[in-house]
């Protein structure tokens, strides 16, 4: 074992011979829980994962392998560790080995006799590793445990921004597109403003604050001329607004509306961490490029039953909650609710978090409810039970059909068609950098 090498861009933890070690990692300051591991190892392909990671955690390395070299961003880390696994570390690897064993992770693709993995030991991390596995937890039974694919990939497109050769997609269609966005967390548009202009298609960006902002609407009016900015008062969330746009007429004349909003969880702690992954999984899904907006609108234009698309990642019920679990106690009010549009279906599927695109007409019978911002109750943080969580599930339910998708599905692609490089969405690195990105870049989501 050679240790630690500290330079300005990384952190770097070499590995020469097969053990069992403790590494620990002391972080800067920094919103999401999460840092990026390189991992390189002789004649195997270098890997990149994403590892949980509190203000100070400490993890048990193990490995078969000689030569294992671990690249940690060294913007990001105060101090790193490591030294040989002793019996007095055995209290910490114990304390509550079946609940940490939940948060390992592969950094080597397994075979026989080949192993590396790294465990956070995160109840013996401090109060803040103890909050993180607390978050892990509620995020793994959104289907987002600490190696699946969702989160690995999720905070891929976070770090790394888009793909760099995102190939171009001529739109079988051009529908009227609008944009309907919710921010009641102003701080947030850098993220969205990023995404909306890799888009690079005709759009109206209709934003909805529930606080004036003249400087705001400023720059969103500078950067898309022509977009509307309107204050509405804080009642239903995002539902309520877009109720309202409905009631009023501003969502006609439009084919397509793309609904988005500023999601988050809290401001800290365990649901903090859900949210800012629900938002970022689910907006990448649906605006995460030019390419990911022209296969949606190619989808609609290829299916005409089709009335909504969503995530797939937060399509209910799925393999991680049930039906039951998707219906909450939500189910009589969304009855009730469909059975005021006539409709008597009481088939389930809706997008959790209310992101999605939607056929302006399949919303015609939802306009016919005739409500407005004021048959929403106060915001009172409210959890559950409410007009708007019983109008998240409407929402599908009132479609014929609707589908899933992600940002990163594999898709069939013509390979006589041409690229055009000029066209194509580049990464602009780390997402939480200071500098606000270029149009084609990855958002800056610090708050």
């Amino acid at each position: 074992m050679r240790g630690v090498e500290r330079g300005a861009a990384l952190s770097v933890i070499h590995v020469d011979t097969p053990g069992r070690y403790i590494v620990e990692v002391v972080l800067k300051d920094r919103r999401m829980p999460f840092i990026r591991m390189n991992v390189c190892l002789g004649a195997h392909p270098d890997r990149v994962i994403f590892v949980p990671c509190a203000r100070r955690t400490i993890y048990l390395l193990e490995s078969t392998e000689r030569g294992l070299v671990l690249q940690l961003d060294g913007r990001d880390v105060l101090t790193a560790s490591i030294r040989p696994w002793r019996i007095s570390d055995l209290g910490a690897i114990l304390r509550q080995r079946r609940r940490q064993k939940r948060f390992q992770l592969s950094l080597l693709d397994q075979s026989p006799g080949h192993r590396v993995v790294l465990r956070p030991l995160l109840y013996s991390s401090g109060s803040d590793g103890r909050e993180l596995a607390t978050a892990l937890r509620g995020v793994a039974s959104w289907g987002f445990g600490p190696a699946s694919d969702n989160l690995q990939k999720t905070l891929a497109r976070y770090f790394d921004g888009p793909p760099i050769l995102a190939p171009e997609r001529a739109p079988t269609a051009e529908p009227k597109i609008a944009v309907a966005l919710h921010l009641h967390y102003a701080e947030l548009w850098p993220e969205f403003e990023a995404l909306l202009e890799a888009i690079e298609r005709p759009f109206q960006l209709i934003l909805t604050l529930t606080h004036p902002n003249p400087a705001l609407a400023e720059r969103v009016r500078a950067t898309f001329p022509g977009s509307e900015v309107l204050v509405y008062d804080n009642r239903g969330r995002d539902v309520g607004p877009f109720v309202q746009l409905l009631r009023e007429g501003r969502l006609d004349g439009f084919d397509l509306i793309c609904k988005l909003h500023g999601k988050k969880s809290g401001m800290s702690g365990s649901r903090m961490v859900l949210g800012e992954i629900w938002r970022l999984a689910s907006v990448f899904d649906l605006i995460g490029s030019r390419d990911v907006v022209d296969r949606i609108v190619a989808e609609f234009d290829r299916s005409p039953d089709i009335g909504m698309i969503g995530s797939r990642r937060f399509q209910l019920p799925n393999e991680w909650k049930d039906e039951a679990a998707a219906w909450s106690v939500n189910k009589a009010m969304t009855l009730d609710l469909l059975a005021t549009m006539g409709i008597a279906s009481n088939r389930l599927s809706y997008f959790a978090g209310t992101m999605f695109w939607v056929r302006r007409s399949a919303l015609e019978p939802l306009r016919r409810l005739n409500l407005s911002l004021a048959s929403f109750p106060d915001e009172e943080g409210q959890q559950d039970g409410t007009l708007q969580h019983a109008l998240e599930r409407v929402f599908g339910m009132i479609c014929p059909k609707i589908k899933g998708v992600g940002w990163d599905d594999d898709v069939e692609m013509d390979p006589q068609k041409p690229t055009n490089s000029s066209d194509r969405v580049s990464g602009s690195g780390h997402l939480e950098r200071g500098a606000r990105p270029s149009a084609g870049g990855a958002p800056n989501v610090s708050s």
